[in-house]
């Protein structure tokens, strides 16, 4: 997965501050994403061009309720956050040390 291409994707569908994490380990890439949107509609969109685009088979977790949606891709993880539950839980904060910039 091209993690340019998919934070491309992510700005183009109205998501804002967009915050990449690099989890990796021994050789083994792991990603966590996190983006705000401001409303539910938008990100059940968002939901659904990801995972049209990347043929996700798993279980898209708080697609239903929108105020939360986690995808989690072998090699990436996306949290998809409406801006109180962002904030509420925080997980910026434990992932900081962890922060990249894309190019």
């Amino acid at each position: 997965m091209n993690l340019k291409e998919f934070v491309s994707i992510l700005q183009d569908n109205k998501m804002k501050n967009i915050s990449v994490y690099d989890l990796s380990e021994t050789g083994e890439e792991k990603f966590v994403v996190l983006c705000t949107s401001n409303k539910v509609i938008d990100s059940k969109k968002v939901a659904d061009v990801i995972a049209e685009k990347y043929g996700y088979q798993g279980k898209i977790e708080g697609y239903f309720k929108g105020e939360w949606i986690v995808f989690d891709f072998q090699n990436l993880t996306l949290h998809i956050f409406l801006p109180k539950v962002r904030e509420k839980y925080n997980l910026d904060k434990m992932y900081k040390p962890k922060k990249i910039t894309i190019k």
